[in-house]
């Protein structure tokens, strides 16, 4: 094997980002995919724990790793290992390494991203005996008339005092335990590009939806209608809401990322006028 060089970071300089986006560019073309990088967080790690793998051969830039951390419970893990040296143990060595750092930071387990058309990454998964969990699909808004329908439903910003409604909705919502969706619900927060609207009906909360507000787009997530309250029609007029708020604040582009166990879930953003563009596999693994 090769002598390689892996470099731990808890921040990224210019000069590491723009090597990870050309390492990138150079997998997805290679691959004819699109990896998931989440480079808005990349900009932006708080320098306060060590989530990102750099390895290098001959001073290049020949595979990455990075962690996603949003609750305590698991860490999101996307990554790639140059073409040219692949099946060499680079990737293995960077999982090694971002698994003796959560190990040490009480996380029990990984959730790999791995892009659908992906063959190396899923071969790396089997190899590994990481199990499917769930998709994710990246889905973008095509160029549709507003909705004029009448709503029974109202979006409104939510507030500090709303926290315990956002984590009981994230409960019930996406199976989470209270300790975790109130860590996820506390970073939304502080995050000043993140804006969550609480969906209601007749003035109380049925659901919520939450949105990142980037330069050229917003990007929707986190959505969910409370169980007793879905099957009725809540949830697309709520996305129509929520579409012709983000419209009326200037976005021309809208995106919307969704995990879905199965694609008829699908349906519902498909009849607001999204187009799935991408999708990724995610599969877990513990950390013994």
């Amino acid at each position: 094997m090769a002598p390689y060089t892996i470099i731990a970071k808890a921040a990224l300089t210019p000069e590491d980002l723009s090597d990870i986006r050309e390492l990138a560019a150079l997998c997805n073309q290679h691959d004819g995919i699109d990896l998931k990088l989440n480079e808005d967080m990349l900009e932006h790690r708080p320098g306060n724990c060590t989530d990102d793998f750099l390895c290098y051969a001959d001073g290049r830039l020949i595979g990455y790793l990075g962690l996603y951390c949003f609750h305590a419970g698991e860490a999101e893990v996307s990554g790639m290992v140059h073409p040219a040296y692949r099946r060499q143990g680079v990737f293995r060595q960077l999982q090694e390494r971002a698994e003796e750092e959560c190990r040490g930071r009480g996380i029990p387990q990984l959730l790999f991203i791995v892009q659908r058309e992906s063959q190396s990454g899923k071969a790396f998964m089997e190899a590994i005996g990481a199990s499917y969990r769930f998709s994710e699909y990246w889905m973008e808004l095509g160029d549709v008339p507003q909705q004029t329908s009448v709503s029974s439903v109202e979006v409104k910003p939510a507030g500090r005092e709303d926290r315990d409604t956002l984590v009981r909705l994230n409960v019930l919502g996406f199976h989470m335990d209270e300790e975790h969706a109130r860590e996820m619900t506390a970073k939304i927060e502080l995050a000043s590009d993140r804006e969550t609207y609480l969906v209601m009906l007749g003035g109380e909360a049925v659901g919520k939806i939450s949105v990142v507000k980037q330069a050229e787009q917003a990007v929707v997530f986190g959505f969910c209608i409370h169980p007793d309250h879905r099957g009725r029609g809540y949830g697309r007029q709520a996305l129509a809401r929520t579409i012709r708020t983000l419209r009326d604040q200037g976005y021309g582009r809208v995106a919307l990322e969704v995990a879905c166990e199965n694609t008829r879930a699908l349906i519902l953003y498909e009849s607001c006028g999204f187009a799935v563009k991408s999708a990724n596999d995610y599969y877990q693994l513990p950390i013994t």
